[in-house]
């Protein structure tokens, strides 16, 4: 699953082969037949646990306890460090989804709606005279920022890209409903 993760971060999935995942893997392609049906059955699975690992660790930050802001940091902390980690697999194009079955599809935008709504009620508390609408808009912009970094090639330090960012999801969701840059100025 690790070998698949990495080289449909790396290449995309429909550009990996299963004969690709198995030799990074150190087996051979029709191997994992034995594990997954077929690529999908196991792009199916490694969304899941992607989708399950972010919902666990957005239960985790948002039960600590603390001050809206600071939740809202170490959410962003958290989304940056897992968007690293699996890559594009929450990016996955709209015709591979639809191939995912119901069951899951149906699971995972069940999870991704609870998800939502919790950073758009986070993002609310932030920054108190937004709309939910406004709030949603925002989150979706971000986390379309976060998931484009998984297609970039860098050779920036994977901890200073983590920090850039932190810095940019934050400043995108702090700007909205904050007043405009002639606004401050002419005050």
């Amino acid at each position: 699953m690790a070998a698949a993760r990495d080289l449909f971060r790396e290449q995309g999935f429909r550009a990996t082969s299963l004969d690709e995942i198995g030799a990074r893997a150190g087996i051979s392609g029709p191997a994992i037949y034995r594990y997954f049906k077929s690529k999908h059955d196991l792009l199916s699975v490694l969304l899941e646990e992607a989708v399950v690992a972010w919902r666990e660790t957005l239960d985790e930050v948002l039960s600590e306890g603390t001050p809206p802001l600071a939740t809202l940091e170490r959410l962003i902390e958290a989304a940056v460090a897992l968007e690293l980690r699996n890559g594009s697999l929450r990016a996955v194009p709209p015709e591979e989804f639809r191939l995912l079955g119901d069951e899951v599809r149906s699971r995972l935008a069940r999870l991704d709606r609870i998800t939502m709504a919790e950073w758009v009620h986070l993002v609310c508390e932030v920054r108190p005279g937004l709309t939910d609408e406004e709030a949603r808009a925002a989150v979706v912009i971000v986390e379309g920022m976060l998931r484009s970094v998984a297609s970039m090639r860098t050779s920036m330090d994977p901890e200073r890209l983590a920090e850039v960012l932190k810095a940019m999801t934050l400043g995108g969701l702090l700007a909205i409903g904050a007043p405009a840059a002639e606004e401050v100025v002419s005050a």
